[in-house]
């Protein structure tokens, strides 16, 4: 197999699946037609879209763009509603539910069946749901409404279960307070009042930890545009930075997504990155340790360890703890996955070393978790020797159009949307 010359590539980062989640449930809460457009058709925007659907909604898809029609009235006191593996559906749609219906059961699949979900029963009994779990997981079935009051809500292990209060008290008949203990992933929340905010609804809130929600408003029907995923698109930009240059279109620079933090972490470890009107370009330089707080965006894990993979030094990533209950373990499937290419990777108290440079190829697993899977492949783009990642299918699940788009930065034809076997780069 020959080498490849450096990365030079353009891309259009793919449109954000949480966005999109959020933009179809207000759509779903208005009271006439939205229009989502340039909506995510990863597997987990589609969950959202199905979910619509079973609560009586009608989605039509027109020029890139759903149209999301929401049925007049509840005509029943029970709601199921199946959630597959998106953890975000869950946390969202089930106080939302409780607010119509009496009886709500919401069930999952796959590795999400796995993930801790007290904090969301928790949550729901605060505000007069009975909610239970099978062994604090799901299936979760709760009865009776949700009514106003005031809570304390423990948000240390998800910000999405605030993100579902948040969406679902404007709906209720008097007003609610709540205040938040230890607000992980503070910037979904605030993406999430965004959304709201574009649908009509109005949030008061104080140190990003108290928030009073005005009752008895209504979301209304939007056009509402979706913008670039920063978590996808941060990938790319650590191959940039790794093997060449890469330009990201798509992108806002003053979005709220979590992930943008990936411009911080690669000004750290030394990358050259510039603003070209509303494309992103990185461009590699001589890369160095780092020291990066990911608490807040724990979706960076991934791309980041395979970034100090390249580094010279010893990196520390730190918020580690956030990794544990994802669609994997991602603390031992980043160990792992790099450990093969020779790189130490070592956990810590509430954090993870990364040190070494890749050596050498191998077959990789992908976990089943979206994310490790496209953070092996991106670092088999530079092994010294081919690498293997099978069970690339779970990148459905947030970047289904991954395979292809890594073809074209690696200058290849063809690929397999199950495996991927990479040239070295040089």
């Amino acid at each position: 197999m020959t080498k490849q010359t450096a990365i030079h590539a353009r891309l259009t980062a793919p449109p954000s699946k949480s966005l999109t989640q959020r933009a179809v449930a207000a759509a779903l809460l208005s009271q006439g037609e939205s229009r989502i457009v340039a909506p995510s058709y990863s597997d987990d925007a589609r969950v959202a879209v199905a979910m619509a659907k079973k609560w009586g909604a009608t989605v039509l898809e027109r020029e890139q763009a759903w149209h999301i029609i929401p049925a007049a009235a509840p005509t029943t006191t029970a709601l199921a509603l199946h959630c597959r593996e998106s953890a975000l559906c869950a946390r969202l749609f089930a106080p939302l539910a409780t607010v119509f219906y009496p009886s709500v059961k919401i069930t999952g699949s796959g590795t999400l069946r796995k993930r801790p979900m007290d904090g969301l029963a928790d949550a729901l009994a605060a505000f007069g749901v009975d909610a239970s779990l099978r062994h604090g997981r799901l299936p979760l079935q709760t009865t009776g409404l949700l009514s106003p009051g005031t809570a304390v809500l423990d948000a240390s292990g998800s910000s999405q279960t605030l993100s579902g209060m948040l969406m679902a008290l404007p709906l209720l008949n008097g007003n609610s307070e709540l205040t938040v203990r230890r607000l992980v992933s503070r910037p979904y929340a605030a993406m999430t009042i965004e959304v709201m905010q574009a649908f009509g609804i109005r949030i008061v809130h104080e140190n990003e930890d108290r928030f009073f929600i005005p009752g008895g408003q209504r979301y209304t029907p939007q056009t509402y545009s979706i913008e670039g995923d920063w978590s996808s698109a941060a990938y790319w930009l650590v191959v940039g930075a790794i093997g060449g240059s890469v330009t990201i279109d798509g992108l806002h620079a003053d979005s709220r997504q979590a992930d943008k933090a990936i411009i911080e972490a690669l000004r750290l470890a030394g990358a050259e990155l510039q603003w070209d009107g509303a494309a992103l370009i990185v461009r590699r330089r001589a890369l160095k340790a780092f020291r990066f707080d990911a608490t807040d965006c724990p979706d960076l894990f991934p791309p980041l360890a395979v970034l100090a993979a390249f580094c010279d030094g010893r990196s520390v990533l730190e918020g580690a703890d956030r990794l544990l209950h994802k669609e994997s373990n991602r603390v031992e499937a980043l160990r792992e996955t790099l450990g093969r290419l020779g790189v130490s990777v070592t956990p810590g108290r509430n954090c993870l070393t990364v040190e070494g440079k890749v050596q050498r190829g191998g077959r990789l697993s992908s976990f089943h978790d979206h994310r490790i899977a496209m953070a092996a492949a991106c670092a088999g783009l530079f092994a010294p020797t081919p690498v293997y990642v099978g069970n690339m299918r779970c990148i459905r699940k947030s970047y289904p159009a991954f395979t292809r788009d890594l073809a074209l930065v690696a200058g290849k034809k063809k690929n397999d949307s199950r495996t991927f076997l990479f040239n070295p780069v040089s």
